[in-house]
């Protein structure tokens, strides 16, 4: 398979990369390195520094991908709150830039939303079918990016798949930045302070998590719901 990987610089991105290159993948990363990192990209994929706010029709054109999974995004929820505009810019803008560009190839999307953010306050752990109440820009942005695909699928009878990552971690991860839930859990033990609230909320390995792409069963229908097939994994499409 030929894969595109946007984010492919950053911490899940990069890891997705490197296990569809040890699968025999030929991989391209579109990142624009302004939080990943050149040296996260894995020897054998092909680096491409590009924002997805800006179109990738070209790009998709001479790479001629058979997926495109998106983790490109600005997923810092404070920032939304502050910066609501270019939240949406990067997190809704961009996945319709990225559906557009696959849709010209005939390539399938995976896209990467959020496990908690579209779900607002719980007083539990969220189910897939809870109501998705988002209470920041943020998560109001990754719930569109997930109507978006959906209607893609619809209008077009793509395949495309939402993953719901919750709180993933592992090597690579920016220790200082909100979702680096594990990092500041383990300073807090180190310090003696204690955790605080949400401390019971799931937490995956990065290895697990980007398995589920390339490993488990979702595949969307025509309405876009998730249904039985691999989303990096055409061959059983």
């Amino acid at each position: 398979m030929r894969v595109i990987v946007t984010g492919g610089a950053g911490f899940i991105g990069s890891h997705l990369a490197e296990q569809l290159l040890a699968r025999g993948d030929e991989v391209h990363v579109v990142d624009d390195l302004s939080n990943g990192k050149r040296e996260n990209v894995p020897d054998g994929a092909t680096l491409h520094v590009r924002d997805v706010r800006d179109p990738l029709d070209d790009l998709a054109e001479l790479v001629r991908p058979d997926a495109v999974a998106h983790l490109a995004a600005q997923a810092d929820v404070r920032v939304s709150i502050a910066e609501p505009a270019r939240d949406a810019a990067v997190n809704v803008v961009g996945t319709v830039n990225v559906l557009e560009a696959a849709h010209g190839v005939g390539a399938r999307v995976v896209f990467a939303s959020t496990g908690g953010a579209i779900y607002g306050e719980c007083g539990r752990p969220a189910r897939e079918d809870d109501p998705r109440l988002p209470l920041s820009p943020y998560g109001a942005a990754k719930l569109a990016g997930e109507e978006y695909l959906a209607s893609f699928s619809r209008l077009y009878g793509a395949a495309h798949a939402a993953l719901r990552f919750g709180n993933v971690y592992g090597p690579r991860q920016d220790p200082h930045g909100e979702a680096g839930v594990v990092a500041i859990f383990l300073g807090r033990l180190r310090d003696g302070e204690p955790l605080g609230t949400g401390s019971d909320r799931g937490l995956g390995h990065v290895d697990g998590s980007v398995s589920v792409a390339i490993g488990l069963d979702h595949r969307a229908d025509g309405r876009g719901r998730r249904l039985s097939g691999t989303p990096l994994d055409l061959s059983r499409a």
